[in-house]
């Protein structure tokens, strides 16, 4: 199947159709996360650059169906809200992901979301208990945003970098996402021996 597409790739130029598909690609992934989207876009948005597709546009479609699946997620979390979480959510995912997601929201909600496409495992989550935990959108949609903005312009440069290479596309994937952990690991010992000082400079 994969081998079947990436030979029409390298047989067909892009059309009008190829910045809705990139939506496409992008919205499926951030509202069904199991959907390796990631992958997809790099090597869909790789084709569509390197045949003359503006590298802008790529990055416009990729946020756009980001930024409407996350909507959708906010809205979700928002009206069947714990019900929605505690039933059918922690029967769908591990509820362990689920209790991390609402105790990330809870302490830090807009820097957490401005951050969610970064955070592995968890990313669409987080836009989801942000509805449940009643944060307003108006509250929500900036830092949605920015994130979609910075996660899509990544991947499409990578696009740019890679072509639509499967193997490329992967192996940039599971570096970066060793990189991301690695800078929160960073970031999460960084906060808390700064909190611990403060505490020591208080007491």
């Amino acid at each position: 199947m994969i081998e079947a597409i990436l030979e029409y790739l390298a047989d067909n130029p892009p059309g009008a159709w190829a910045g809705p598909l990139l939506g496409m690609i992008a919205f499926v992934e951030t509202l069904f996360p199991p959907v390796p989207g990631d992958i997809l876009f790099i090597v869909f948005s790789g084709w569509a650059v390197s045949s003359g597709f503006p590298l802008l546009l790529a990055v416009i479609y990729g946020v756009a169906g980001c930024f409407l699946a996350s909507c959708i997620l906010f809205y979700i979390g928002h009206k069947p809200g714990r019900r929605f979480v505690d039933g059918w959510l922690k029967r769908k995912v591990e509820p362990e992901r689920v209790n991390r997601a609402k105790s990330l929201i809870a302490d830090h909600g807009p820097v957490i979301l401005a951050a969610s496409r970064f955070i592995p495992g968890v990313r669409s989550l987080l836009v989801l208990m942000a509805g449940t935990s009643g944060m307003r959108f108006a509250f929500a949609v900036i830092p949605v945003a920015f994130s979609a903005i910075a996660w899509y312009t990544v991947l499409s440069v990578a696009g740019s970098v890679f072509g639509n290479n499967m193997q490329a596309a992967e192996g940039f994937m599971k570096h970066f996402e060793v990189w991301i952990w690695i800078v929160l690991a960073v970031a999460v010992l960084t906060f808390l021996i700064t909190r611990m000082r403060k505490r020591k400079e208080n007491g």
